[in-house]
């Protein structure tokens, strides 16, 4: 049977029985949809955060304590608790070449009010070069300086959405805000950035000099000289150079002995960047199998179905069969009827994926990218389930007896 005419006998089948098609249809077409979802947003955070990676620039790495504990290994000063401290930051000073820019860091929470309103978020005490490492733009007044750092001074700058919390439409510069009830001028607000997301928004941290951070907000258990962070920005051709040197000048400094693991982190854009790529994989791994069990469901909808309909055209097979209709003729008959089913879940699937996505991602901001390869692969995987699921009600059907399938009631 010519394959333009097997495709004309499957689709007046699935036609008899509309209503019945469709709920099989609904199944895979969950399914398409669900994974082209899964996908699209997987890969639009792996790029967003890819751009907003290139946007810090080569050089830049951020330097934190802990990871203390790796592979079931605890290194044998555990008891202490990691720290970094000024003398880290000047050993790394003193001996890694091509420094732009390097920072001490506190970093904690605090209630921030203007008049009545407050908010609660991140405040970061930073020495003025911090600024240039994390290419931080100003968009109203100026950053402090290193003369305002080294006496002290109560000055604040504000991350975007944070003052037009506190400000709403009144202007911000030369006003006094409290910090945990210690009075700040705002010198500065800072543009917009697009945030890397996690826990906290860069565009709500208020930024004041390291000096005063030391001084009113150093986070508990910290002695004096702890710092929270070390963030510094290299103009080296090999960054990764860069990066092997921090860590040898750090283990040194915290007597960590070979084999032992790290008690600091290092985040610069190579790592940052795989972090990301790895997270949208466990993320778009994680949907497409939850996806997949709609499309197995849907898969033995399908078989369902096929065998419903075999038994309903008995005599029609038998008839076939008698008139000189290969087995080969009537497998393939009903093969294509079930991946015609799958064929248009997909291609719904497809459509309405990309309309799911497109309202998620205004309605709820959240990135994504739709490509042709999701598209594809999620036409391809509708294929190959019909195939899967189609292949022994259509086997059964052709191995019917004709003499037996002519006179079945």
């Amino acid at each position: 049977m010519h394959t333009l005419l097997l495709i004309r006998t499957a689709l007046r089948a699935l036609a008899q029985h509309k209503i019945r098609s469709f709920l099989t249809i609904l199944g895979i077409m969950i399914g398409v949809a669900a994974i082209m979802v899964t996908l699209a947003i997987g890969k639009g955070a792996e790029k967003k955060v890819q751009e907003q990676i290139m946007a810090l620039g080569e050089g830049a790495m951020f330097i934190v304590p802990g990871n203390v504990i790796e592979r079931g290994r605890i290194r044998s000063n555990a008891a202490k608790p990691a720290r970094l401290t000024v003398k880290d930051l000047e050993a790394i000073q003193n001996q890694l070449s091509g420094i732009t820019g390097i920072s001490r860091g506190h970093e904690d929470p605090a209630d921030m009010q203007y008049e009545t309103q407050t908010v609660h978020d991140q405040v970061s005490g930073m020495d003025a070069q911090v600024f240039k490492i994390m290419n931080l733009r100003i968009a109203q007044g100026s950053f402090f300086t290193d003369i305002q750092v080294k006496n002290r001074m109560p000055v604040v700058v504000l991350g975007a959405k944070l003052a037009q919390k506190l400000f709403k439409k009144a202007y911000p510069l030369n006003q006094t805000i409290t910090i945990d009830k210690h009075p700040f001028t705002v010198i500065g607000v800072a543009a917009p950035v697009e945030s890397f997301g996690g826990p906290h928004d860069t565009n709500m941290h208020a930024y004041i000099p390291f000096s005063v951070a030391d001084k009113y907000f150093r986070r508990e258990g910290f002695s004096e000289g702890d710092l929270g962070y070390i963030a510094l920005r290299t103009n080296t051709p090999d960054p990764s150079q860069a990066l092997r040197i921090v860590k040898r000048i750090l283990r040194f400094n915290h007597n960590i002995g070979a084999g032992e693991p790290d008690d600091f982190i290092i985040f610069d854009q190579d790592s940052i960047a795989k972090a990301a790529k790895k997270a949208a994989l466990i993320v778009s791994l994680f949907g497409i199998i939850a996806a997949s069990i709609s499309l197995v469901v849907g898969g033995i909808g399908i078989m369902n179905i096929m065998l419903v309909a075999i038994k309903e055209r008995t005599k029609e097979i038998g008839i076939r069969l008698a008139l000189g209709a290969t087995q080969a003729t009537i497998q393939q008959q009903f093969l294509f009827e079930a991946v015609t089913l799958c064929l248009f879940g997909g291609i719904l699937g497809v459509a309405l994926g990309v309309v799911a996505h497109t309202s998620i991602k205004t309605l709820a901001g959240f990135p994504g990218v739709t490509d042709i390869f999701s598209s594809a692969l999620s036409l391809g995987i509708t294929v190959m389930i019909g195939i899967f699921f189609g292949y022994y009600p259509a086997r059964k059907a052709s191995q019917l007896n004709p003499v037996q399938a002519l006179f079945e009631r």
